[in-house]
């Protein structure tokens, strides 16, 4: 059943990724932000269902609780990357884009720690004697969590009004935060953020266009990178070596270096802002550091991999399905993949932060940034 609902939530994630630009361009960011993430909810509430009802045949809710959720992160990817490049006056499109990565990926470093200490202090009794009753709470409480979510969307300010503020203080013309017009009036007309004032059809048909520039041809390349290799790092790799345990702490490692990475890159990237000489030496810097780090986890992916091939399952950590005769932290032979997690997550952050700065770097308006957007996330995940 969870690989029926994944495969839904992808394949609706890719297809509704190519229908999201029109529909950022024509309600607007914070607007589709706000369906986008109910569309998260959908998932949850079918899930809430299904753990009500588990003797029932409650299958087919749990898939179209994935086609919901992979709607709503077409529509709330589109957007919020829209949103993040309107926001950049052009001189911080990496430093913007980053703040988000860290935040976003901080979630992923609580979930970690959450699932480092749980088993840390759980036995399989207790895996044991977990009930739907949990479940249920659980769900409630995550779907709670997400209206408050898609209900904060609308608390967004536009970006013309954040960018009047970010010039009145960088000129020092504001001492107080009474005087900074983003809490000091509501937005004027003028100030609404940009929608398109084409029709369906037009925006439709722009937006398949671009789709089929050679510009977009040569950088589906790297966009299709960004969203392959998690499964097999963070699932597969992972999954199959370390204890349930350790694996709370590898997340917890991958997901700082993640943080670290994006702040970093994006940092360096912002440097040659208003230089296109520059900006090109920045690029070429930032593909060749992704390169080199990229290069070493995998090279020491294989010399752990390959003892995993030639070695007889009873003897090899990664080739058992006994949690207690995998890695632990606590063990020496842990160290070498915990550093393949550090620079897988510093590389993937990387390139994240590489792809959204050059898109905005190539596109000044935003309804061209939310369909060079949404051709990253259809190409991301395929």
């Amino acid at each position: 059943l969870g690989s029926k609902m994944a495969t839904a939530l992808y394949l609706s994630f890719s297809f509704f990724s190519f229908v999201s630009p029109s529909v950022t361009n024509k309600l607007g960011a914070k607007m589709t932000m706000f369906w986008g993430t109910i569309g998260y909810a959908g998932l949850v509430a079918a899930s809430l269902v299904y753990f009500e009802n588990i003797e029932s045949s409650f299958d087919f809710v749990v898939i179209l609780g994935g086609i919901s959720c992979g709607l709503g992160a077409a529509l709330l990817w589109t957007a919020q990357g829209r949103l993040i490049m309107q926001y950049s006056d052009g001189t911080d499109n990496g430093h913007l884009f980053s703040i988000f990565w860290a935040l976003f990926n901080m979630s992923a470093l609580v979930g970690g720690l959450l699932t480092f200490f749980y088993f840390g202090n759980s036995s399989d009794d207790d895996d044991d004697a977990s009930s739907t009753d949990g479940s249920a709470v659980l769900y409630v409480v995550f779907l709670s969590f997400i209206v408050l979510g898609a209900l904060a969307t609308q608390m967004l300010l536009p970006p013309k009004v954040v960018k009047a503020a970010a010039a009145q203080m960088a000129a020092g013309g504001s001492n107080s935060h009474s005087d900074l017009p983003l809490l000091d009036k509501e937005p004027e007309e003028e100030d609404v953020e940009e929608i398109s004032k084409e029709n369906w059809f037009s925006e439709m048909a722009a937006t398949i266009a671009m789709f089929r520039t050679k510009r977009m041809m040569f950088l589906s390349l790297i966009f299709f990178y960004t969203g392959y290799n998690q499964p097999y790092q963070l699932n597969t790799f992972g999954n199959r070596i370390f204890q349930k345990q350790t694996i709370g702490l590898e997340m917890i490692i991958f997901y700082m270096s993640e943080i670290i990475g994006g702040l970093y890159v994006g940092s360096m990237l912002d440097q040659s802002a208003g230089n296109k000489l520059d900006q090109r030496k920045a690029s070429k810097k930032c593909l060749l550091l992704f390169f080199v780090v990229t290069s070493l986890s995998f090279i020491l992916c294989y010399f752990q991999e390959i003892g995993c091939a030639f070695t007889d399952s009873d003897d090899a950590d990664c080739n058992t399905d006994k949690d207690e005769d995998k890695l632990s932290y606590t063990q020496l032979e842990s160290l070498r993949p915990s550093i393949i997690f550090a620079l897988w997550g510093f590389s993937d952050s990387q390139i994240q932060t590489y792809s959204y700065w050059l898109m905005g770097t190539l596109y000044d308006s935003g309804v061209e940034q939310a369909r060079a957007v949404g051709f990253y996330k259809m190409i991301q995940s395929l």
